[in-house]
């Protein structure tokens, strides 16, 4: 078994064990949704114009077909029939792209407030980009397997890609100032399209 069999294993297992938890925590939880076909990853890459990653065409092909990983879970490559939230991968990349988004920057991870985590397609390596409406597209130090297998072992990725910032605001109600956390600048370099 090599490192990838690994994570893909490990992945797996935090799937399930999610998937039987009765315990309450402040993360979102989405629901791992059952692999994707053959037939839907390779209509998902005429539609990119490119293959996905072969890392991430793994992770759906034997892993999940999203809803799974931080913020709001690994977007799917098909459609959820069913619920409010009926993105895929295709359509938010393609929403994106009619309002100037980068090429080679595929949308993943919904962090929620306009902050994503990204695949910079155009790597080798798979770099995790952060992107988000007041920086834009930030180079992390993540690569998609080391960004995965941070998230199996339970880090805090959120802190991992954003500095801690507080900020005061005062309080509507008690027109007392408070101060509060908010989201920092994006930690990394400036990402630029290969």
């Amino acid at each position: 078994m090599n490192k990838d069999d690994e994570l893909l294993a490990h992945l797996q297992e935090k799937i399930s064990d999610a998937a039987t938890r009765t315990d309450i925590t402040s993360e979102p939880s989405p629901s791992a949704r059952p692999p994707a076909t053959p037939g839907v990853i390779a209509a998902t890459e005429a539609s990119l114009g490119s293959p996905l990653h072969p890392f991430l065409k793994r992770v759906y092909a034997e892993v999940a077909d999203g809803g799974f990983g931080p913020g709001y879970g690994l977007l799917s490559l098909e459609p959820i029939e069913a619920g409010p939230d009926q993105r895929s991968l295709l359509s938010v990349y393609k929403d994106f792209r009619a309002g100037g988004w980068p090429e080679s920057l595929l949308p993943l991870w919904d962090w929620g407030g306009a902050a994503w985590s990204c695949l910079d397609a155009g790597s080798h390596d798979g770099i995790i980009v952060t992107h988000d409406d007041v920086v834009g597209p930030t180079e992390t130090a993540f690569t998609i397997r080391s960004w995965l297998k941070a998230w199996v072992t339970g880090v805090d990725l959120w802190k991992e890609i954003y500095e801690d910032k507080e900020a005061t605001i005062i309080n509507p109600f008690t027109k007392k100032p408070v101060t509060t956390k908010v989201r920092g600048r994006a930690k990394g370099k400036t990402w630029t399209a290969r």
